[in-house]
C-alpha cells in the first residue's frame, strides 16, 4: 500500500483538501458571515453544497494522482539518474498496472466531473476537466521537456485550486443572492480578488519551486534532452530567474498588504512566514551547488506555500476580531 501512496504523491495530494477547506471556511464563509451579511442586511450562507464541495476535492485529487502516475511512467529513465532509489514503476509497480491505474483514476474523475457539470447545467465544466486530464498526459510526454512550458503547466495546476473554489462558490452565491446584491450595488468582486490573490501566490511559489527542481534534476534532464531552464540558459541564469520571481512575489505581497489588509498581525505573519523565507530562498539558491542543496530549497518552498494557505486562518481570526471591536 505504501508504494502506491508514494507513487501518487499522497503528501502533495493532501494539500488539495487542506487548501480548499481553509479557503472555504477561513475566507469565503468568514467574508459572508462578517462582511457581506452586514452590508446586505441579511444573513448569508455558503450555497455550494458540502457534498458537491467534497466532490470537487475528489475530482482534483484523482486527476492529480493520475497525473503523478503517468508522469512517473514516462520519466523512468530520467528518474533512474536523478533519484535511482525512488523509481517505483518498473521496480515495485508493474508498468502495465501503472497505465491501468492512470486510466482508472482519470475515468472516475471524469464521471464525477460529469455529475458536477450536470448539477450546474454547464457542459463546459465536464469539457474543462477532460482537457485537464489530457494536458497532464501531454505534460508527461511532451510539455515537460519543452522550455518553460512544463513549469508553467504545473504552476497553473496548483493555482487552479483556489480558482475552482472561487468559481463554484461564487456562482452558487450569485444564484441565491445575486438579485438582492445587484439592487444594492454590491458584488462578489472583493471575495474573488482575495481568492485570486491566493491563486497568484500559489502560481508564483510553485513556479519558483519547479525551477529549483530543474536545478536539482539537471543531470538527468541534460542526459535525455529536456529543455529545462538550467539546461537551456545555464544554472546561473536559472538562479537569477528564481531570485527575480522571489523578489517579485515579495513586491506583490507588499502591494496586496498596503491595498487590502493593513494590520499588524498580517504584517508580522507575512514577514516571518513568507518574506524572510523567500529572501532565504534567494540567498540559499545563489550559494547552492549540490543536489542536496537544491532539495532543501525545494522543501523550504513547500513550507512557504503551506504558510501561504494558512494565512486563511489568520484571515478568519482577523475578521472575527475586527467585527467584535
Amino acid at each position: 500500500m505504501l508504494k502506491y501512496l508514494k507513487l501518487i504523491r499522497i503528501q502533495n495530494l493532501l494539500m488539495v483538501p487542506l487548501t480548499m477547506y481553509l479557503l472555504r471556511y477561513g475566507v469565503v464563509n468568514s467574508a459572508l458571515y462578517y462582511g457581506y451579511s452586514f452590508a446586505l442586511g441579511q444573513e448569508m450562507e455558503l450555497q455550494f453544497s458540502f457534498g458537491m464541495f467534497n466532490l470537487l476535492i475528489a475530482i482534483n485529487m484523482l486527476l492529480g494522482a493520475a497525473g503523478y502516475v503517468i508522469n512517473d511512467y514516462f520519466d523512468r529513465k530520467i528518474d533512474s539518474i536523478n533519484r535511482p532509489n525512488e523509481v517505483i514503476i518498473g521496480n515495485t509497480v508493474h508498468r502495465r498496472f501503472a497505465i491501468i491505474l492512470h486510466w482508472t483514476l482519470n475515468s472516475i474523475a471524469v464521471v464525477m466531473a460529469g455529475y458536477l457539470s450536470w448539477q450546474f447545467r454547464k457542459p463546459m465544466i465536464l469539457v474543462a476537466y477532460i482537457m485537464i486530464s489530457g494536458i497532464f498526459w501531454l505534460y508527461s510526454t511532451t510539455y515537460k521537456k519543452q522550455f518553460l512550458i512544463g513549469n508553467i503547466i504545473v504552476a497553473l495546476g496548483t493555482a487552479m485550486i483556489p480558482f475552482q473554489l472561487a468559481y463554484f462558490e461564487i456562482q452558487s452565491l450569485i444564484q441565491v443572492y445575486g438579485v438582492d446584491m445587484a439592487l444594492k450595488g454590491m458584488s462578489f468582486k472583493v471575495l474573488f480578488y482575495w481568492l485570486a490573490a491566493f491563486a497568484l501566490f500559489a502560481f508564483l511559489t510553485n513556479l519558483i519551486r519547479e525551477i529549483v527542481k530543474d536545478l536539482e534534476d539537471f543531470e538527468g534532464d541534460a542526459s535525455y534532452g529536456c529543455n529545462s531552464i538550467p539546461v537551456v540558459l545555464g544554472t546561473k541564469a536559472a538562479k537569477i530567474i528564481i531570485a527575480g520571481l522571489s523578489l517579485f512575489t515579495i513586491g506583490l505581497l507588499g502591494y496586496f498588504y498596503y491595498t487590502f489588509i493593513i494590520n499588524q498581525i498580517s504584517k508580522w505573519y507575512l514577514l516571518v512566514t513568507i518574506v524572510i523565507p523567500l529572501l532565504a530562498v534567494v540567498f540559499l539558491t545563489f550559494n547552492a551547488n549540490t543536489v542536496k542543496h537544491y532539495h532543501r530549497i525545494s522543501i523550504l518552498l513547500k513550507i512557504i506555500m503551506l504558510f501561504g494557505v494558512l494565512y486563511s486562518v489568520v484571515t478568519f481570526f482577523l475578521m472575527e476580531y475586527l467585527i467584535k471591536l
